[in-house]
């Protein structure tokens, strides 16, 4: 009988050695749901192509130079300012303002944070946050290639009646493929301090990193703008100019910054009000082709506007008579570079700690 007796007092002893702490839940899972409160995005910086290579005209008092297109940057103050010169009222309304941050929309998110217990203030949390829908809006972007195509029309209809042209016809035709499907999700990673107790909750605070990528599209356009007329009806002038656009965006660093209360209601269960900040670089790009052409047709000829700058028209460079739409074609160059993006993400959570 005094056998069975000691093993059953070594358990008691050992089992009353174990500290209480080291039988805490160290574990802490919470499913949340939320909203993305606002979003704010940095100027960012634009960088048009600069102006092309001159060429020859009639007189070194009235210069000219190369464009890539008239529908953006040097291409369209060119045209407007010889417009303005001849006092014609239609000007291109360039596709420079959208080279530019995409306006941002409340969404919906949803996602999972673990944490580990390290202390009892630190916590070390893995988080994944989900955005419900696309937070970019593009309105713009459709509106802007309505405005650029109408406006081709109305400027060189203008410009291509006040000289000795014949057969006059001027085209613009463009779309945009506007709806933004792109929907982006964090991964991030942080350390959470809880601070004094304040009546029922416990005040907290977070700061980590992580990174933000998404999936889906963003919006494009392109126009295609052309004019065909002859000079003094004997020299063709047959030009073309398409310009597309994009948008683009890469997987990005983001800082976590924030802090929340907590509030226990049972001793598993607990209910979570988190906002946090996440802050990165924005990633957005805007990308534009541009790709002018021009048909060798008929007798060799030119004309041009003798205006400073000047525009001028030709069928054929060998004569020494190029073009203002004759610069070398642009593909994927960069217009636009995102700068600084924050988004503030505001949730309510339940927490089961294990």
């Amino acid at each position: 009988m005094r056998h069975s007796v000691v093993p059953a007092i070594v358990f008691l002893v050992c089992a009353a050695a174990v500290p209480a702490s080291a039988q805490d839940p160290r574990w802490d899972i919470e499913g949340y749901g939320g909203v993305v409160a606002a979003r704010t995005a940095g100027a960012g910086s634009l960088s048009l192509p600069a102006p092309g290579a001159p060429i020859v005209t009639s007189s070194p008092v009235f210069p000219g130079r190369q464009v890539p297109s008239w529908m953006f940057g040097d291409g369209a103050t060119l045209l407007n300012g010889v417009n303005a010169d001849f006092g014609i009222p239609g000007r291109i309304s360039p596709l420079d303002a959208i080279f530019a941050p995409l306006d941002s929309a409340r969404v919906a998110a949803a996602g999972v944070r673990v944490r580990r217990r390290l202390s009892g203030r630190l916590s070390l949390e893995i988080g994944v946050d989900a955005f419900l829908g696309p937070e970019d809006r593009s309105s713009g972007v459709a509106a802007a290639v309505d405005a650029t195509r109408e406006s081709f029309r109305a400027a060189f209809t203008g410009l291509l009646a006040t000289g000795p042209f014949a057969a006059v016809t001027v085209d613009a035709t463009g779309s945009a493929a506007a709806e933004v499907r792109r929907r982006e999700t964090a991964a991030t990673l942080s350390l959470s301090a809880r601070l004094a107790r304040w009546g029922p909750f416990v005040p907290y605070a977070t700061f980590g990193g992580g990174v933000l990528a998404g999936s889906g599209s963003l919006p494009s356009a392109s126009i295609d703008g052309g004019y065909r007329f002859s000079i003094v009806n004997e020299v063709p002038i047959d030009e073309r100019d398409r310009v597309s656009v994009r948008y683009a965006r890469r997987t990005a660093f983001v800082a976590v910054l924030g802090g929340g209360l907590e509030r226990e209601l049972s001793g598993r269960w607990g209910l979570r009000l988190d906002a946090r900040l996440l802050l990165g670089p924005d990633t957005t790009r805007v990308l534009i082709d541009a790709t002018p052409s021009s048909a060798r047709t008929g007798p060799s000829g030119f004309a041009e506007s003798f205006t400073n700058p000047a525009l001028q028209f030709s069928n054929d460079p060998s004569t020494g008579r190029r073009s203002s739409l004759s610069a070398p074609a642009l593909q994927d160059v960069e217009v636009f570079k995102g700068g600084l993006q924050t988004r503030t993400l505001i949730t309510v959570g339940i927490s089961r700690r294990f």
